[in-house]
């Protein structure tokens, strides 16, 4: 009858395994987890049951043997069944004997007497327990010396390669045996390394010192040290394995798969390696330095560079030196001629070595960069590495392929960068090669420090890595173009957009700012990327599919993210803008419809604007009717009372009622009614006027152009306008602010212009005279120069800027100045989109307001608005009014002369009252296109003229505080 030892052992015979390590004897061995997963407590404790002395021992006694065998002595228990000697496992018990006392010798069985084995048993023992416990690679950090009968579980072994330091094998190592490699990445029980196997006599001591102390960085792109051992009086060090260095990836038949925003990092990766090793410092566990070391790799070159996982890697450290912060990096070269040093390093007049340190680090790699620039173009390698052959010395003559001739850089070198350089199909192709050029500088003490190298190719790999992201946008943009119901092709064009202009945000940054953030941009450019490739390519196919993908939109957000606050909200502001830019009514709309998500909030906003911008031809329709009203619907107030001495009634503005459907009884929703009178001058233009404020009560009704920030409470909703024939004029109503409808029936209206009057006569008549408090100056200020900014950004002109149409609601003159924080922007009923050309010329009764070129039959542009704006500034920082100043100066016959005299007497007055950033606002605003001019910006530039308001005037603006 078969027992239950005879079939344990046959069961083992399923998990033997075998080593094939070349010439090498094959040994059979066991992996312990595979042996604990077959000597289960249970099946130990029905083999005990077979032994003589446990017949009459109870199930409970026995399942405890077993349990203790099993957490102690498994190893043991099997050494023995193997051989059919499971019986002796007691002997060991009894002595409190475990594995890790494991592998026993002859002299330990002299040792413990009582340990009682047949001789048999004995040299059975000593001879199986090794298979039974292989070593097991991986784990700490020190050098193994590993006994001569240990087993070592390799499974395969290749030769890859092989050089005056030893041979390099592609080991499989058996997966369960090891803490090297993640067993994730076992292939049939076995995962790869790369094994040196160092030449009889040397112990690669220096080697792995320094490989010890680099794998503290843990850097990406230095070769992962796994661990070293002795064996049979040989070296071996452990690496992760690569399957193709890159000379062999230069020079493949085949273009290996490696995009090129992949190659621009990965030569990132090697430069920032070496600048690592270059200034190498070991932090201790408080973070604070511990060790500051000189480091250099000296043997750079193509077949010491690995290609893993789509980066390039730097691998054998034979010559590689960490010398303490104090002493030379120079040293005497080890080895001879390469085609990848450089001229410093031999000196082929006396054929002896030359002193180098980590200059010859950056000539290398100066070199590397060059042919990786062939590969990226698709030239030869070969035929470049022809070109470079020369023969070099006099009386001992020596040809090689090296970049230099003649202790400067080679001719022919200088020949293929130049063209390389003359079409490249690759855009960041030539700054590669101008930094691969300064590399190569002759006078190594002239060199450029790997320091200042990395940052510029951490620039490039930006640069490339962005236009592979820029393409995938442009291609699916142009097949998705939005249809009012495509929200996707929506989401692919504002992304698009977003990404160009975070391009021109990040480009427009100090160099010194865009190599601090760098690091963030590059990781989450090259996630973005990374996300965008696994995309399916026909994307618009998928079903339900609304917009691009949650992990696509938060790693652009993660990219937006990268940059300074103060670029972040540049980048939102020129997204909008050149979603602004837009003129095609359809987008516009298919963008507005796909705008519901947060994230297009604020683009979404601007498009509507614009959409009314581009809407002049036609008659938006709001549930389909015009915007147009009834004047019945209007009572105007009739009784006015009058206004205290000195202040200007503004005849444009009266409040009343609007009708409502809430009773008989109810007067109605209170509002401001703003007048628009038409004449002669309107006879070849009615249509076009009746569109434009069709168009313009749009614009200002929040329900129809939905508004964010500064513009959802400075401007007025406009509720529609009528018609008065017996005053020659149009009407348009507006709801009153939020912080007025609680006490509308007690709120009066004053212009800004008449609180300021009324102030200044209470102090001609020696009275005490209201002032508002500077910080809602400030706050009124900042958020008027905003607003303006949002109006151009939707392509409107205000052309009515002054105080007179900047509103208080308040319950009497003595308290308006207190209320002006509260005050409303209005005098839009001359506004019109910028492309429109008709224009009637100023008011006269704003004329103070106006530039001086402005004249009518002149186009209105920014500049005139920012000039309005600047006027408007002035008043509330001096609180005066302009008319006043220009009273006092009636002597200047022009309005040119008029704003010199502002500029040169008043503008500086402000400094000493609201401070030199309000000053210098309100100075670019009456001066605006001549500073632009002192810049380089004519005023026909709108984008420049954009953004040089934003920069000077409403930013500084939001910074003044009180």
């Amino acid at each position: 009858m078969e027992t239950i030892a005879h079939r344990l052992r046959s069961r083992f015979t399923e998990i033997e395994r075998t080593t094939h390590a070349g010439d090498s004897p094959s040994y059979r061995f066991y992996s312990r987890p595979e042996v604990e997963e077959l000597l289960t407590a249970d099946c130990i404790a029905d083999c005990l049951t077979e032994f003589a002395r446990f017949k009459t021992t109870a199930r409970h006694d026995i399942r405890r043997y077993a349990s203790i065998i099993r957490q102690s002595s498994m190893l043991i228990f099997a050494a023995l069944l193997l051989d059919g000697h499971e019986a002796y496992i007691m002997e060991f018990v009894l002595r409190r004997d475990t594995d890790e006392r494991l592998p026993y010798t002859g002299d330990d069985f002299k040792e413990y007497g009582d340990l009682e084995l047949p001789p048999l048993v004995r040299a059975h023992f000593l001879k199986r327990q090794r298979e039974l416990k292989p070593v097991m690679l991986g784990g700490d950090d020190i050098h193994r010396q590993i006994h001569p009968d240990d087993i070592i579980p390799i499974m395969s072994q290749t030769k890859t390669g092989a050089g005056g330091f030893g041979t390099v094998w592609k080991t499989g190592i058996y997966a369960t045996c090891q803490r090297l490699v993640p067993q994730e990445e076992a292939s049939h029980g076995v995962v790869v390394v790369a094994r040196k196997q160092l030449e009889d006599g040397l112990t690669g001591a220096n080697e792995r010192a320094v490989l010890r102390l680099l794998q503290t960085l843990k850097h990406p792109n230095i070769i992962e040290f796994l661990g070293s051992y002795s064996y049979n009086g040989v070296c071996s060090l452990l690496f992760t394995f690569a399957a193709m260095d890159l000379g062999e990836f230069l020079l493949a038949d085949a273009r290996p798969p490696m995009e090129i925003r992949s190659i621009y990092a990965a030569i990132h990766g090697l430069a920032d390696a070496l600048c690592h090793i270059h200034n190498f410092t070991l932090h201790d566990g408080s973070n604070s330095t511990a060790i500051g070391m000189v480091g250099y790799h000296h043997d750079l070159r193509p077949a010491n560079i690995l290609v893993h996982r789509r980066t390039f890697v730097i691998a054998d450290f034979g010559l590689s030196r960490l010398k303490p912060n104090d002493a030379d990096s120079k040293t005497k070269l080890h080895g001879g001629v390469d085609d990848y040093l450089g001229p410093e390093s031999f000196d082929y007049e006396t054929w002896t070595n030359g002193s180098v340190g980590r200059p010859l680090d950056v000539w290398a790699l100066g070199c590397i960069l060059i042919e990786l620039a062939t590969f990226i173009e698709g030239r030869g390698i070969a035929a470049f590495r022809d070109r470079r052959k020369a023969t070099h010395g006099t009386s001992m003559r020596s040809t090689s392929c090296a970049f230099h001739l003649d202790r400067k850089i080679h001719p022919e070198v200088v020949r293929w960068i130049d063209a390389l350089a003359e079409e490249p199909r690759d855009p960041q192709l030539r700054d590669l090669l101008r930094v691969a050029r300064d590399m190569l500088e002759r006078n190594a003490f002239l060199r450029p420090k790997m320091s200042d190298i990395a940052p510029r190719l951490e620039l490039l790999a930006v640069a490339s890595c962005l236009n592979a992201v820029e393409t995938w946008f442009a291609d699916h943009a142009s097949g998705s173009e939005p249809a009012e119901d495509s929200s996707l092709g929506a989401s692919i064009l504002l992304e698009h957009i977003r990404i160009g202009a975070w391009r021109s945000t990040f480009q427009s940054l100090h160099l010194a700012s865009r190599m601090e953030c760098a690091a963030a941009v590059l990781a989450a450019i090259t996630q973005l990327a990374e996300l965008l490739a696994g995309l399916d390519p026909d994307i618009s196919a998928t079903a339900a599919t609304t917009m691009l993908p949650q992990q696509v939109l938060a790693g652009i957000d993660a990219l937006c993210s990268a940059v300074p606050e103060d670029a972040q909200r540049c980048l939102l502001d020129l997204w909008s803008r050149r979603v602004c830019d837009i003129d095609d009514f359809s987008v516009l709309e298919a963008i507005r419809l796909a705008s519901k998500p947060e994230r297009y909030r604020v683009v979404g906003v601007a498009a509507a604007m614009k959409q009314m911008s581009v809407a002049i031809s036609k008659s938006i329709k709001l549930g389909g009717r015009s915007r147009y009203m009834e004047a019945n619907v209007i009572e105007l107030d009739e009784h006015v009372p009058p206004l205290p001495f000195g202040l200007v009634r503004d005849p444009s503005k009266t409040m009343g009622y609007l009708a409502t459907d809430e009773g008989e009884d109810d007067r109605g929703q209170r509002v401001l009614v703003e007048w628009k009178a038409y004449d002669a001058g309107w006879k070849n233009h009615a249509n076009a006027q009746h569109q434009m404020m069709d168009n313009l009560t749009n614009l200002l009704d929040p329900d129809v152009t939905p508004r964010l920030g500064v513009a959802s409470y400075r401007i007025p909703s406009c509720l529609g306008y009528f018609h008065n024939p017996s005053h020659f004029r149009f009407g348009f109503v507006y709801a009153l602010p939020d912080s007025v409808v609680g006490n509308q029936n007690e709120s009066k209206v004053y212009s800004l212009n008449n609180i300021i009057r009324m102030a200044n006569e209470s102090i001609a008549a020696g009275l005490p005279a209201p002032m508002p408090d500077l910080g809602d100056v400030f706050f009124l200020a900042k958020d008027l120069a905003t607003c303006l900014l949002d109006v151009h950004q939707a392509g409107w002109l205000h052309k009515n800027l002054s105080s007179h149409h900047v509103l208080i609601f308040s319950p009497d003159p003595d308290s308006a100045s207190q209320c002006i924080a509260s005050s409303v922007l209005t005098g839009f009923n001359d506004s019109r989109p910028e492309v429109s050309g008709f224009t009637l010329g100023p008011r006269q009764e704003y004329a103070h307001y106006q530039h001086p070129e402005y004249v009518g039959g002149t186009n209105f542009r920014r500049a005139f608005d920012y000039y309005g704006l600047g006027i408007l500034l002035l008043e509330l920082g001096l609180w005066v009014t302009v008319t006043e100043l220009r009273t006092d100066h009636s002597d200047l016959p022009t309005r040119l002369e008029f704003t010199q005299k502002l500029l040169s007497s008043y503008v500086p007055q402000l400094g000493g009252k609201v401070g030199a950033l309000y000053r210098n606002a309100v100075r670019f605003c009456l001066d605006s296109e001549q500073m632009a001019a002192r810049e380089g910006w004519s005023h026909g530039d709108v984008e420049a003229m954009h953004s040089l308001f934003q920069e000077k005037v409403v930013v500084p603006l939001s910074r003044c505080f009180a």
